[in-house]
């Protein structure tokens, strides 16, 4: 009987030490939400990809723009789209509640392409 309650109490602490454990994991846990959009005209910017930098976590924004997912506290946060700057953010370690919105602005990135010429061939007797 009583090797029974020493078990029962040592496996109650066990699993109270690991709860508290997991609370102090969901306290740097962060619900990371917004919306992306253009510099020149603050138009949403749909399908930016935003990824946790050094992990393969994260999302992408919607048709809106908006985009909604679970971060950590200190993450640095990278959003890339096709014809934009790649723009970096870091969430605040500061935070006091488990909640942040962001509004992001990407910058046009202007890339020029080398001329490239295509050559029709003169006659028919040339395509045979």
């Amino acid at each position: 009987m009583k090797k029974s309650l020493l078990v029962l109490f040592l496996l109650t602490l066990l699993f109270a030490g690991s709860s508290f454990a997991q609370e102090d994991d969901d306290n740097n846990l962060v619900q990371f939400s917004g919306v992306v959009v253009t510099a020149d005209s603050l138009r949403p910017l749909p399908f930016t990809s935003i990824i946790i930098q050094g992990t393969r976590r994260g999302t992408m924004s919607d048709y809106f723009g908006f985009f909604s997912f679970v971060a950590e506290k200190g993450d640095v946060i990278v959003f890339s789209s096709v014809g934009f700057k790649r723009s970096y953010y870091k969430i605040p370690d500061s935070l006091s509640g488990t909640r942040y919105s962001l509004i992001q602005v990407m910058q046009k990135d202007t890339i020029l392409l080398s001329e490239t010429a295509i050559h029709q061939p003169h006659s028919q007797s040339q395509l045979k």
